[in-house]
């Protein structure tokens, strides 16, 4: 009987423990991170070159190794933008990441070109910084 009173009273215990009386408040807006110069153009050109990515994969090709002539106009164009552009190690990577998604299954030899841009080694070993403009 005792054992049952114990047995109770740890699980009224447990079941209230984690609970509270106030409201939760919402966590206040974290600051945008500074822009280096002449981020947003950059961004904004990179933007129309995914965006005519994606227009091109839409397109019939032949081929699947090497695409059609519009996917590899438009992939080179996005490489020399994203290696030009004053970004972040951390936010080419990721640009490269949507450029990839337009083209999967499309062009190989495209995707393998976009993987071979991205810049792992300069964020394995902690360069996340806005190269010099």
């Amino acid at each position: 009987m005792l054992r049952l009173g114990l047995l109770l009273t740890a699980l009224l215990l447990v079941a209230g423990c984690g609970g509270s009386a106030a409201p939760k408040t919402a966590t206040p807006p974290q600051p945008k991170a500074k822009n280096c110069p002449g981020t947003q153009k950059a961004l904004a050109k990179i933007q129309a070159d995914i965006a005519a990515l994606r227009a091109a994969a839409k397109l019939p090709t032949k081929d699947t190794l090497i695409g059609n002539h519009a996917i590899n106009v438009a992939t080179d164009r996005f490489l020399n933008d994203v290696a030009l552009a004053p970004l972040g190690n951390l936010q080419r990577n990721r640009l490269i990441d949507h450029a990839m998604s337009a083209l999967v299954g499309n062009c190989e030899q495209c995707f393998q070109a976009l993987e071979a841009g991205r810049p792992i080694p300069a964020i394995r070993a902690g360069d996340s910084k806005c190269p010099k403009a």
